[in-house]
């Protein structure tokens, strides 16, 4: 599949689709070809028709638009239904408003609940089908009963958090991987193992981990298992070897474990998908379904993890846990302790890329973040500050200036609508956004 990026999307309370964009080996192509729209959309039309709604019991194809992020013009496969769009043949085009997201995600515009794909396309395969499977079920996944989820994952920051589960993804791609059942099982095990471990020190990391995979796990599962890709275990494997080297985990470990756990289920469970309890978790019904015992503890830990060089990365993490105190003691000065504008995000569409995300006592930092909401967007290129209930986005006042429009500041710049403006704050030196009166 490529190196991979990520941007993430949420709409309001609804938190509408997490994704996975793969952009690497995507070639610059115009962004508004027709011909790449009609591409795009009649492969979709084939991998749904292919699908029949084995997978999910649904048809996973319906409203879809791409979107090119730099001027938020749009060609899509059928009509708005409040507003009309410009018929070109057989696609239709527009220009989306500034509060809806640019991103891979689903989104309830115009009418209609649209799986969106940013422009350009990854142009290989299995990237590409991939790619669009992963976004059609965001767009689908209330209906099977899978609400979109957002939780984040404090204990994927710290050293333990990490080394458990640098290994459980060693662990997956050789179970993966794997021809000999065997060797099947026993990786299988020593993921659930590493995982366990993990879970026991962090007691509400086995809550907030099935959260993330059941939204953004299950949906590049789904990619993948759609994408009819005849390689698609070693391709899966050779996925879950980059994971290991991913910066930071507390957003996008999902994308790497979910599918594994999925397609390791397919083969210990077929049918899970029908019988599936929504509250379960993937890890969990793994081990029901091969009768594993799985203990927590420091001797089964120790064990498992000499098999995947162990020692190394715990001194990498070692290393790592060191330079990070440095970068996270550097980000509460910049996002806590100085002057900051907080502005309220109840209900506010979110992008945001989530291989840069570092969880804070006060909520998590996020490298480049967009708001929309109804006082205007809050454009961020260099670290806020998004609270743990995604109600409050903090941006470092200190040297901002007003421009036409609203308020630019160090890495980060503000549109107000009208109607709206800048207040003191509740701590003296900060500010807010109100309505006026």
């Amino acid at each position: 599949m490529g190196e991979l990026t990520m941007r993430r999307s949420v709409r309001g309370c609804l938190c509408l689709a997490l994704s996975m964009a793969a952009s690497a080996g995507a070639m610059a192509q115009a962004p508004l070809e027709p011909a790449v729209a009609t591409a795009a959309f009649q492969r979709m039309q084939a991998l749904c028709k292919a699908d029949a709604g084995k997978a999910w019991g649904v048809d996973l194809c319906g409203p879809t638009l791409l979107a090119d992020p730099a001027t938020r013009r749009f060609m899509a496969n059928m009509d708005g239904l409040e507003t009309s769009l410009e018929r070109d043949g057989t696609i239709f085009r527009g220009r989306l408003p500034e509060t809806v997201p640019v991103a891979n995600t689903a989104v309830k515009w115009n009418g209609r609940t649209w799986t969106m794909l940013m422009l350009p396309l990854p142009q290989g395969e299995p990237a590409l089908s991939i790619l669009l499977m992963h976004e059609a079920w965001h767009r689908i996944q209330g209906q099977v009963g899978l609400a979109a989820a957002n939780a984040d994952q404090e204990q994927l920051e710290t050293e333990q958090g990490r080394l458990s589960l640098r290994l459980e993804l060693r662990a997956l791609a050789a179970a993966v991987a794997a021809t000999d059942p065997h060797d099947r099982l026993r990786a299988t095990q020593d993921a659930l193992a590493f995982r366990a471990w993990r879970q026991a020190r962090f007691p509400a990391a086995r809550q907030a981990e099935d959260a993330m995979e059941r939204h953004e796990g299950i949906a590049e599962y789904t990619g993948r298992l759609l994408s009819q890709d005849a390689a698609m275990a070693a391709h899966l494997a050779g996925h879950l070897r980059k994971g290991d080297g991913v910066a930071a985990y507390a957003r996008s470990f999902a994308y790497y474990t979910g599918p594994a756990y999925g397609v390791l289920l397919d083969s210990a469970s077929p049918g899970w998908r029908t019988a599936w309890n929504r509250r379960e978790g993937l890890p969990a019904m793994l081990t029901s379904a091969l009768g594993l015992t799985v203990p927590p503890d420091d001797a089964a830990f120790a064990q498992s993890g000499a098999r995947y060089g162990m020692d190394g990365i715990r001194a990498e993490e070692t290393a790592r846990a060191v330079r990070q105190t440095t970068v996270v003691a550097a980000l509460r000065a910049r996002l806590v302790d100085g002057p900051v504008l907080v502005a309220p995000v109840n209900g506010a569409s979110f992008s945001f890329d989530p291989n840069k995300v570092t969880p804070l006592p006060e909520g998590a930092a996020y490298a480049t973040l967009r708001a929309a909401t109804a006082w205007g967007v809050l454009d961020v290129e260099k670290d806020g500050l998004l609270s743990a209930d995604w109600s409050r986005l903090s941006v470092p006042y200190t040297g901002a200036e007003s421009t036409a429009g609203g308020l630019k500041g160090d890495g980060w710049s503000l549109v107000l609508k009208p109607g709206w403006a800048l207040v003191p704050g509740a701590r003296a030196g900060d500010w807010t956004i109100r309505a006026q009166d």
